[in-house]
């Protein structure tokens, strides 16, 4: 079994900070809690499942599939493996993230 460092679980928790935690983190809980009103609970629960849960499931799916994002894709078909990961990649990086 392979050690990690301290500086690569240092550094591999400051890069999934910064890929999860933006402005939506930051913005959004305080004003779904205002606009809630009485409904805060469920509305914090399904922000918690949505904004939390799901990022964090994706995060443990990927990790324990092995080699990455293809080969979890690669389950379906192999060809759709390829082009699941493609599109994932041309989605966040040139179609939204540098627009």
């Amino acid at each position: 079994m392979n050690t990690v460092s301290k500086k690569h679980v240092f550094f591999t928790g400051l890069m999934l900070f910064s890929l999860f935690f933006g402005a939506g983190n930051l913005i959004f809980p305080p004003m779904l809690g205002q606009n809630a009103g009485e409904n805060f609970w469920p509305a914090m629960i399904g922000f918690l499942l949505t904004g939390v849960g799901l990022p964090l499931l994706t995060v443990i799916a990927i990790s324990l599939s092995g080699n990455g994002m293809q080969q979890l894709a690669s389950h379906v078909h192999p060809l759709f493996g390829i082009f699941f990961t493609v599109v994932v990649y041309i989605a966040i990086g040139p179609s939204m993230g540098i627009p």
